[in-house]
């Protein structure tokens, strides 16, 4: 029993170190995170991507996540109404402006979130996640577990191109790196949202790893910072040559990427981190991560982005069905979609899982809106994926999209196959 408490103890601790010794560059920016007090509360109203109609959001928080949120949200917004305030401050405007809101957005950051969702009113997104992947010890194991598309499209481009890689420590060719390819690429990809890295922390973590540097000819098309600590290679920074920077040739990133992955391979490291990745299943990186074969895990950042649509909402309900995310439940993540106006079957969970599905994913929970008053809970078997489709009424919605599933009640739950029409209970 001493044995296995001492073991756990141990682990957790080099987990901790691990982590402390990749990610220590953020760690001031965390905490600056945490100890700052100034607090926004603003109602907007804009096209969403995708959608002709107007929708309304109400966000309350310490804009660390909102250039992110309003440049996936909207394609044009105004601002109808805004109160500067603090943390201690802001819950009365909160409730005041919530309700002409289709949508409440709380993005005031760890350890507050916690307090502001006591009662469990909100969904719970990661601003954060990891995403790495596990190598098998045989090369061909590895590229076997690249997506079907990656193995099919992606190579082929890369050998089509002629890419081939280059290594250097080279001081002059990191700061290079750093002032002509990483800084215009992560100012012009995230705007003011950027979290930039300072040219000291580059240059300590190259010194520690290696530029990888993606070549066509003598020519550096795409580069990015690649380090190695206790068997796992961590990608830390990428870059693009100012030439390319609106438009990278085809197949360079994924050059990148397959390089440093062969790179981690040849160098007996058992893990590749892909270090902090969005939570939202609609955004790039997440899905250009995953189709490497990468897992998601909940061990990035603490803090959450809170969600809450309005109860009864048809708005609210195609906002949350036009922004599929990752939620934060009982430890685990979970994958939430919504359908409003499109079948809800198994099936559709099927392709779902297809498109979206990697290790790591508790479930993937799929809301239909119908007409119905009562709500039914079935669990899909989605090759071999833990699956849920839930039947709820408008009216329902959003107590079940916010509700972790065994608290959904009424609820019958029945095991259904994909490919077949989900049929039970009412």
């Amino acid at each position: 029993m001493i044995v296995n408490v001492i073991r756990v103890i141990k682990q957790r601790l080099e987990r901790i170190w691990r982590f402390l010794r990749a990610y220590s560059q953020h760690l001031p920016l965390a905490l600056s995170y945490v100890l700052a007090m100034p607090c926004v509360v603003t109602t907007l109203q804009g096209r969403l991507r995708g959608r002709e109609e107007r929708f309304t959001v109400l966000y309350a928080g310490r804009r660390k996540n909102d250039t992110y949120l309003l440049n996936l949200m909207f394609e044009d917004y105004v601002e109808l109404e805004k109160v500067n305030s603090t943390l201690l401050t802001f819950t009365p405007h909160l409730h005041r402006m919530a309700a002409a809101a289709d949508v409440v957005i709380v993005d005031i950051g760890w350890p507050y979130h916690g307090l502001v969702n006591r009662r469990g009113e909100y969904l719970e997104i990661p601003d954060w996640i990891r995403m790495t992947i596990e190598l098998p010890p045989v090369w061909e194991d590895v590229v076997r577990n690249f997506r079907q598309t990656t193995r099919n499209n992606d190579l082929r481009l890369i050998r089509r191109n002629g890419y081939r890689a280059g290594f250097t420590t080279e001081r002059a060719a990191v700061e290079t790196f750093y002032d002509t390819m990483y800084l215009p690429f992560v100012t012009h990809k995230h705007a003011s949202g950027s979290i930039v890295a300072s040219r000291r922390q580059v240059l300590r973590q190259a010194s520690k790893g290696q530029l990888l540097q993606v070549l066509r000819g003598d020519e550096v098309i795409v580069a990015g910072v690649i380090c190695a600590s206790d068997d796992i290679l961590y990608f830390l920074w990428m870059g693009i040559a100012p030439a390319h920077l609106d438009s990278p040739p085809e197949g360079a990133i994924s050059a990148l990427y397959l390089f440093g992955i062969r790179y981690a391979f040849d160098n007996q490291c058992t893990t590749v981190d892909f270090t902090g990745t969005r939570a939202f299943l609609g955004d790039g990186a997440f899905r250009f991560k995953r189709k490497w074969g990468a897992m998601v895990e909940d061990t990035f950042s603490p803090s959450s982005i809170l969600m809450r649509p309005q109860p009864g909402s048809g708005k609210g309900a195609r906002f949350c069905e036009r922004l599929p995310s990752l939620a934060r439940r009982s430890g685990r993540l979970e994958a939430m979609f919504v359908s409003v106006d499109k079948p809800a079957d198994g099936a559709t969970v099927a392709r779902l899982k297809k498109e979206y599905g990697c290790n790591g994913l508790e479930y993937i929970n799929l809301i239909g809106i119908s007409d119905k008053n009562a709500t039914r809970s079935l669990l899909i078997d989605a090759d071999g994926c833990q699956s849920r489709l839930i039947d709820s009424s408008l009216d329902r919605f959003t107590e079940n999209y916010i509700a972790r599933p065994s608290n959904i009640a009424p609820a019958t739950d029945a095991v259904v196959s994909t490919g077949i029409a989900v049929s039970g209970p009412e």
